[in-house]
C-alpha cells in the first residue's frame, strides 16, 4: 500500500530504525507526527515503571540514539550558526557541522534542562512532547521556505499545506486520553513552531534541515517544561 510505504520512509528518514519504504519524499511530512509517538513513548513507558537517574539516562541514551541524534546535531548547527554576530557567516558555519563554542555552552544546557524536566514529569508527558514537537515542524514547513535550494530542509518544497491538516488529524487521539494536556501542547507547539520561523527568517533568512531539527527539540522541551509548571 502506498500510504504503508510513505509511513515506513518517514520512519527511516527520522530515525535510525531501518523500515525501508519510498515514494515522494515531499509526501511523508504529513507522518511526521507518527514519529513522535515511538519517541515520546520511549520516555513514557521508562518513566511509568521509574524517574530515577538511571532509568532517565537510560531513556535518554535510547530516545537519542533512535530518534534524537539526527535532530541534536541540528540543534548543535543551528546555536553556533544563529548566535554568530557575521551574518554572512551563518550558514556556512551550519553547513561544516563543526562544533563550536554556542553548540558545546547551550548544548549543555539543552541537556541539562532536558533531564531535569523528564526527572520532574508526570510519566505521559513526553508522549505529548514527542507527538507535538514532530507537528511543530509542519507548523514550520507551512509557514516559512528553504534557505537553500539543496540540502534536507529543500527536500520538503514545495510543500502543501494539506500535510499540515493530515498530520493534525494524526495528533487527535490524544485529545482522548486528556483534553487538558492535548490542547496545552498544541498551543506550544504552535508557538515553537512560529517563533522558530521569524527567528531563522531574521538570522538566515529560511529555514534549513538544522533549523527543522531544531525545532524538533526546542519544541519538546518547552512542551515538558510548560507542562510541568502548569499542571
Amino acid at each position: 500500500m502506498k500510504i504503508f510505504n510513505e509511513i515506513r520512509m518517514t520512519f527511516s528518514f527520522l530515525s535510525r530504525i531501518p523500515t525501508g519504504g519510498n515514494g515522494d519524499i515531499r509526501k511523508i511530512s504529513k507522518y511526521f507526527p507518527l514519529v513522535g509517538y515511538a519517541a515520546g513513548g520511549i520516555y513514557s513507558a521508562g518513566l511509568y515503571f521509574s524517574n530515577s537517574t538511571y532509568m532517565i539516562l537510560a531513556m535518554m541514551a535510547t530516545e537519542f540514539f533512535l530518534f534524537g541524534l539526527f535532530h541534536f546535531d541540528g540543534l548543535l548547527d543551528t546555536f553556533d550558526g544563529f548566535f554568530n554576530q557575521n551574518p554572512d557567516k551563518r550558514l556556512e558555519i551550519m553547513s561544516k557541522g563543526d562544533t563550536g563554542p554556542f553548540a558545546v555552552f547551550y548544548g549543555f544546557i539543552f541537556l541539562a534542562l532536558l533531564f531535569y524536566s523528564l526527572k520532574i514529569s508526570d510519566y505521559i508527558f513526553p508522549l505529548y512532547a514527542g507527538v507535538f514537537s514532530r507537528f511543530s515542524m509542519n507548523i514550520l514547513l507551512s509557514t516559512s521556505k528553504p534557505v537553500k535550494k539543496t540540502g534536507l530542509g529543500a527536500l520538503f518544497f514545495p510543500y502543501k499545506f494539506c500535510n499540515t491538516i493530515i498530520s493534525f488529524f494524526i495528533t487527535l487521539p490524544l485529545i482522548l486520553l486528556n483534553p487538558e494536556l492535548y490542547l496545552i501542547s498544541l498551543l506550544v507547539s504552535f508557538i515553537c513552531g512560529i517563533i522558530m520561523h521569524f527567528i531563522s527568517e531574521k538570522q538566515i533568512k529560511g529555514y534549513t534541515g538544522d533549523v527543522l531539527g531544531a525545532t524538533v527539540l526546542i519544541t519538546f522541551l518547552f512542551i515538558l517544561i510548560t507542562l510541568n509548571i502548569l499542571l
